[in-house]
Parts: structure tokens; C-alpha cells; sequence
């Protein structure tokens, strides 16, 4: 009789690791997407533009470029798949720019570890005067459009203005003048599109 009872409680928990081996994908899922919203939702701290005059409704392809850095190296926007990116364009003569430069250096600096890549497009006319603005040193990518072609891709007339793509090169958010980028929720909203 009790090697009936131990062959039932056998079964029943054969049952139960089955049925939670089948379910258990499905709660993962489940819970990744959860995170998934929750983390996007971060993303509306921007308060981002729900569309662009130009590009329209997002997401949407971002507008591939290139453009030197520093050390006259390219950066391709395309080359970076995989990665969440921030395409801010910015330049040194713009005072709400100016005023949104510490806090994109320190989102920068706490997303060095992480797939992220902030390019500073600034539009200046020339590497001397981005050198001086940064004669102390910078975290951020700076990249130089003195043609502001790349702005006009975007849409691009008034500074600052961001674009934030997702690791699929994507256009997910559209961010109008100046915001705090060091805030835990960006953090989060760009961990998000990395993912």
C-alpha cells in the first residue's frame, strides 16, 4: 500500500515539474516584457516629441551617416547595431546646449560599461572652437558637421535636439531642447533600447 502512495506522490510531482517546465517559458516572457515596458516607460521622463516634422511617426529608420571624431577617425551610425544610441546635435554658440552638456557627460560616463554610444554632433564651424569648449577633456563622442547636412537628414534647425535609436538602428524617441540626461530613469530608458 505505501509503494502505491509513493508511486501517486511520484506522479503528481512528475505533473507539477511538466506543467511548470511548460509554463515557465511563458512566465519568462512574460516578465522580460513587463521589464521591457516598465524600462520604455523611463523614456517618457524626455517628454519626447511624438513625431518629427520631417521623419514622421517613430520608430522608424534613423538616417545613416558618417562623420569624423577628434582624431579624424569615421563614425558610421549604421556600424553601431547593437548598441542604443543617442544622436544629440548641439553646438558651443547654443546656450541651452551649453547648459545640457554636464548632464550628457555624466550619462556618458555612467554608461560607459553598457552597449551605449552618445554622439555629440556638434555643428560649429571648425575643431578649434569644439577643442577649446572642451579644452578640460570630454567623455562624450563629439563628431563635427560644419555643412549640417546630418542635422537636415533629421530635421534638425533648432539646437539642441536628440535622437535616441534603438540597438535595431531604429528611431525610437525625438527629444526637442535641452533635458537631464544623468537622471536613473534615462539610464533605464536607454538600457531598454539596448536590450
Amino acid at each position: 500500500m505505501r509503494w502505491l502512495a509513493y508511486l501517486a506522490a511520484a506522479g503528481v510531482a512528475l505533473l507539477l515539474a511538466v506543467m511548470f517546465a511548460i509554463a515557465l517559458p511563458d512566465a519568462a516572457a512574460r516578465a522580460r516584457e513587463g521589464w521591457h515596458r516598465s524600462a520604455e516607460s523611463a523614456c517618457e521622463t524626455l517628454l519626447p516629441a511624438p513625431d518629427s516634422p520631417v521623419l514622421g511617426v517613430f520608430p522608424r529608420p534613423a538616417p545613416d551617416f558618417t562623420l569624423k571624431d577628434w582624431a579624424g577617425h569615421d563614425v558610421t551610425l549604421s556600424s553601431l547595431r547593437g548598441t542604443a544610441v543617442i544622436v544629440n546635435f548641439w553646438a558651443t554658440w547654443c546656450p541651452p546646449c551649453r547648459e545640457e552638456i554636464a548632464s550628457l557627460e555624466k550619462l556618458a560616463t555612467n554608461m560607459k560599461s553598457k552597449p551605449f554610444r552618445l554622439l555629440a554632433v556638434s555643428v560649429d564651424d571648425d575643431w578649434p572652437t569644439v577643442r577649446k569648449f572642451f579644452a578640460k577633456g570630454t567623455p562624450l563622442e563629439v563628431l563635427l558637421d560644419t555643412a549640417r547636412a546630418t542635422p537636415k537628414l533629421y530635421g534638425t534647425e533648432k539646437f539642441p535636439e536628440s535622437f535616441l535609436v534603438d540597438k535595431d538602428g531604429n528611431i525610437r524617441y525625438f527629444v526637442v531642447s535641452n533635458r537631464d540626461w544623468s537622471t536613473p530613469e534615462v539610464q533605464q530608458c536607454l538600457e531598454s533600447l539596448a536590450d
